[in-house]
């Protein structure tokens, strides 16, 4: 066994004496110090050399701890010049300190040596070292020749120059801007933790190995992986809330997708926040996935404009001091929620109604898989599924991060060459096409495409994680997943067509069914009667002519126009709703061609305009129109 070298007569001995002269040269030239202007930088710390007035001999002190310029920093467009510094701080360590020019010169750099002190960098024992230390920064910023180019990122997630493109974390970036570095100046309080603990393979042992054969955990994780594509692919965000009872498993999914890209501790995050916090927490994200526990602590108030935001990918508009608009954050995310209830449900609680847009935003799925073990379909060798949650939830917080940081780092590599992006790109969209031909029933609505197109996305993340060989996973296992997942949204769904037509048809029904009696005055000829109170309308008994029930009688209803536009289809364009009634063969339009038809109304005159819903045999003989392809009116 060969001894190291221990000294450079070792070194000497070993490589000869070139090594030794390098060796020896650097520490040399490190003592030396590195000079700006007056001001040398050495290893023990920052110097200031002077000349004496009388005796004009130089003369040297000792200014502050360690401080050495890395690069000056701005962002992709020219603007916000930054000082990148490294200082040693009174325990040792080594920090990047990043200085806009703009706080130099500030204050006359008083908040400069406050941050540098906060920071655990220490002065000289006079005045003068304090009063020196803005020259310090103008003369690293004097010497811009010697300081290489460093990119700002105003976000996470892809960064391009249009030559080269990297991915920004809020601790590091993978890759480089052909030859700059990219840094991210201030990811902000509670930005992700995207630490790594154990290795690829423990994680493909202790997690992944699990995950196959339980759709909802493989989908978890292969969401972590898709949303770095939605850029490359030109998609909008959108989230996923997986909806089930407590204790079935629903937050060790999420501990299991955090795993792919860091400490669940670190990742997590709870829905117990405002639509303003939401907006701070996206732009965390942007580009990767935002993982929320419990969506019943979410205010129930703001769940719906949480959605939107979320999704929507772009914050609210503000203005500066002097009154002008200020940029507006901006983020791409996908974002796995879990919740007791959905959406729908929470904001029934206050007495609003859930927007077809906002449940496309937030696809709910089915937790509890139906087959006794929560959100499990198998336990693999465990003796219950409390046992593997535990475990799963154990293994999250030792094996994590580095899935997600191999992943990025091949894609970054490939999305830098034309060709292999090219055909990565191509690779991606047959595989949501694959998806897309598997779960879309004939004549979906283009709604359920685009809930579709999501789930898809999803799908290709996961199996381009499978195609690396980073997640353990045969190829094809990750789709079968995201297709389960994609079947329980649809069922809960209820239907394939457009969700505002199911809502109208639901509140129609809803309405007639808590009126029908006591808010329609009955129209027989010979007993009036007084008219209800908060009358909607009228309505006549109908002979059905059931042979077995020959007083089998049903009603249809005349509604008034006011209660038809401001009460029946509240929420929906009223000509909208009143042409798919009439489609539906629910609404029987006049002999004019219009929605409402011409009646005689008792104590209205003979011709009033009303809404008429005809009886059941009155409907059946006039069986709606084929289906079509109606436009949404949002």
């Amino acid at each position: 066994m060969t001894k190291k070298p221990t000294d450079f007569n070792d070194m000497a001995a070993e490589k000869g004496p070139a090594p030794v002269k390098a060796a020896v040269a650097s520490v040399i030239d490190a003592a030396k110090g590195r000079p700006f202007g007056q001001f040398i930088v050495r290893p023990d710390g920052t110097y200031q050399q002077t000349i004496d007035r009388k005796t004009g001999e130089a003369e040297e002190f000792y200014l502050c701890t360690r401080l050495e310029p890395l690069g000056i920093a701005r962002t992709s467009s020219g603007s916000d010049f930054t000082l990148v510094l490294k200082m040693t701080n009174l325990d040792g360590q080594v920090n990047e300190w990043l200085l806009t020019q703009e706080a130099i010169f500030r204050a006359g750099g008083e908040e400069c040596r406050v941050d540098f002190v906060r920071r655990g960098g220490a002065f000289g024992p006079g005045t003068r070292e304090r009063s020196a230390f803005a020259d310090l920064l103008k003369s690293f910023v004097r010497h811009p020749r010697h300081l290489p180019r460093i990119t700002l990122a105003d976000r996470t997630g892809w960064i391009n120059n249009g030559t080269a493109a990297a991915f920004v974390l809020p601790a590091e970036t993978i890759g480089i801007l052909g030859k700059e570095r990219v840094l991210l100046p201030d990811p902000g309080h509670g930005a992700p933790n995207y630490a790594t603990a154990g290795t690829l393979a423990s994680w493909q042992e202790h997690i992944g190995r699990l995950c196959r054969g339980n759709s909802r955990l493989m989908f978890a994780c292969a969401l972590a992986l898709a949303a770095p594509l939605l850029h490359l692919r030109g998609l909008g965000g959108g989230g996923f809330n997986l909806v089930g009872p407590s204790s079935c498993g629903k937050t060790s999914a999420l501990h299991v997708a955090a795993s792919v890209s860091g400490a669940p501790a670190g990742l997590l995050r709870t829905c117990d926040s405002t639509a303003n916090a939401f907006e701070s927490t996206a732009g965390q994200h942007s580009d990767s996935a935002l993982l929320l526990d419990e969506l019943g602590q979410a205010h129930p108030e703001a769940i719906g404009q949480i959605v939107y935001k979320l999704a929507g990918g772009i914050g609210r508009g503000r203005a500066d001091h002097h009154g002008n608009a200020r940029d507006r954050r901006q983020w791409r995310i996908l974002f796995l929620c879990t919740g007791e209830t959905d959406l729908a449900s929470m904001m029934q609680t206050t007495g609003r109604r859930a927007h077809t847009g906002q449940e496309l935003r937030l696809a709910d799925i089915e937790a509890d898989v139906g087959i006794g073990h929560g959100i499990f379909e198998t336990i693999h060798s465990f003796t219950s599924a409390a046992e593997l949650a535990d475990h799963l939830r154990d293994a999250a917080s030792k094996h994590h991060g580095h899935l997600l940081h191999d992943y990025l780092t091949r894609l970054v590599e490939e999305v830098n060459d034309p060709a292999r992006k090219s055909a990565r790109l191509q690779w991606i969209a047959e595989v949501e096409q694959t998806f897309m031909a598997r779960v879309l029933p004939p004549g979906a609505s283009g709604q359920v495409c685009r809930v579709a197109a999501r789930f898809a996305l999803v799908a290709a993340g996961g199996e381009l994680g499978s195609h690396y060989q980073l997640t353990g996973w045969h190829p094809g296992e990750v789709l079968d997943a995201a297709v389960a997942c994609f079947e329980s949204w649809l069922t809960r769904r209820g239907t394939a067509g457009m969700g505002e037509v199911d809502q109208l048809l639901r509140q129609v029904s809803g309405f007639f069914e808590r009126f029908g009696e006591s808010r329609f005055q009955k129209m027989e000829t010979k007993t009036r009667g007084t008219p209800p109170p908060n009358r909607a309308g009228f309505s006549r008994a109908v002979h059905l002519g059931d042979t077995l029930d020959p007083d089998a009688t049903a009603f249809e209803f005349f509604v008034l126009p006011s209660v038809f536009k401001e009460e029946l289809c509240t929420g929906f364009d009223s000509r909208w709703s009143a042409q798919i009634l009439i489609d539906r063969g629910l609404l029987q339009p006049g002999n004019d061609g219009k929605a409402a038809s011409v009646h005689w109304l008792p104590g209205l005159g003979k011709s009033s305009r009303c809404y008429h819903f005809p009886a059941p045999s009155q409907a059946a003989e006039n069986p709606p129109p084929a289906e079509k392809n109606i436009r949404s009116p949002f």
